[in-house]
Formats: structure tokens, C-alpha cells, sequence
């Protein structure tokens, strides 16, 4: 016997309640296609998995601090060296065929062919994990795992819950660890051996 469905009106948008009617104007959830996702126009960060956005946390003074003090550091290593360039978020990164990241800070070792369209993979990328049980899983489970197939040779986790910086490096397709460094230690780059940090001004920067 075939069923016959109720149609579910759509809700309409009144004070203290979304504005619905313009809700509809983007697609739904698992529906938002590569183009929709790079046409958006906000301040948020944003990843897109699958058709599905993403909503990241937004960083605190002290997230912020530490990034700034890693890029600027990166920035001066790359200037005086002159090797490959250097991004920050928001910049979203194809990692994967229907799978877009906002590494916190990316490393290039080639200059970009294309400045006008987001890039595919990189050669480094660092992410300072944000509080949280779901930000902890992303970067230190999920984006590893997306990472390593996208060959990305290097990848920073650093992770101010506790005081340590985790360097890992691509291996037959996988991350394994080449050094975890905590207060007192100078973590280092193995793509760029000249390349380190001090992990305790990195977490006590202001």
C-alpha cells in the first residue's frame, strides 16, 4: 500500500525565533555544493565536509597569542630564507575531493599558481587546538587522519590544555610523531630543519 506523506509546512520566522525565510535562501544541511560553501561571504569559520558546514569555535585572546607568536616567527624564518610563503585562517585548504579545512597557519613551499582560488593540500599546516572535547577531537583525531591523505608532509599540533607542541611527519601515508615538546624545549620543523620555536614563549606570549 503506498503511503501518503503530510507535507511539514515550513516554519515562519516571528520575534525571538530565527528568520527562517532567509534560512531558505541557502541550502539545507548535506545539500551545499563546493561552489555554494567558496561563495560564502562571512566573518565565521567554516569548514565544509560532504555537503555539510561546519561551524569552528570562535578563538580566544589566547589562541590568537600563541598563533601570532608561531606565524610571526614562521613569517621571519620564511623572509630571511626566502622559501615558500605563509598563510594564516581564514583560508580554506582542499584536503580532500568534497572536504575543505582552515588550518590555523599553512606553509607553502611553492608560491600558489593561482592566488584567486582556495589551494589544494599544502606542505605544512599547524592548528592550536581550541577548548573543548569536539575542537580536541577534530584536530587531534579527525584532521590528522585528513591531513595524512592529503599528503600534507607535516603537521603542528599544538595544544595549550597541555603546554606541549606535537611535530608529526608523513610517513607511508600515515603521521607518526617526531617530537613532542613541552615548556623548556625548542620544537622543530623536519621540513625545515633551520625552522623552531620556544614552546614556553610560545604558550606564555602577550
Amino acid at each position: 500500500m503506498r503511503t501518503v506523506r503530510k507535507a511539514i509546512e515550513a516554519p515562519r520566522s516571528k520575534r525571538g525565533t530565527p528568520v527562517w525565510e532567509l534560512a531558505r535562501l541557502f541550502p539545507a544541511q548535506g545539500y551545499w555544493t563546493e561552489e555554494d560553501y567558496l561563495e560564502l561571504e562571512t566573518n565565521l569559520l567554516i569548514e565544509y565536509t560532504d555537503g555539510v558546514l561546519e561551524f569552528l569555535e570562535r578563538p580566544s585572546p589566547q589562541h590568537q597569542l600563541i598563533l601570532q607568536y608561531i606565524q610571526m616567527r614562521l613569517l621571519n624564518f620564511v623572509l630571511k630564507s626566502r622559501r615558500g610563503s605563509v598563510m594564516a585562517a581564514p583560508l580554506p585548504i582542499r584536503v580532500a575531493s568534497t572536504t575543505y579545512r582552515e588550518p590555523d597557519l599553512v606553509y607553502f613551499t611553492k608560491k600558489l599558481a593561482d592566488l584567486s582560488k582556495a589551494p589544494t593540500g599544502a606542505d605544512l599546516v599547524m592548528e592550536v587546538v581550541s577548548p573543548g572535547s569536539a575542537s580536541r577531537r577534530r584536530d587531534l583525531i579527525k584532521k590528522r587522519r585528513e591531513y595524512a591523505e592529503a599528503g600534507i608532509a607535516e603537521y603542528w599540533i599544538v595544544d595549550a590544555e597541555n603546554f606541549a607542541v606535537t611535530v608529526l611527519v608523513l610517513k607511508d601515508g600515515k603521521y607518526e610523531v617526531a617530537g613532542k615538546y613541552k615548556p623548556g624545549q625548542t620544537a622543530v620543523s623536519r621540513l625545515l630543519p633551520e625552522f623552531g620555536i620556544n614552546v614556553t614563549e610560545a604558550f606564555s606570549a602577550d
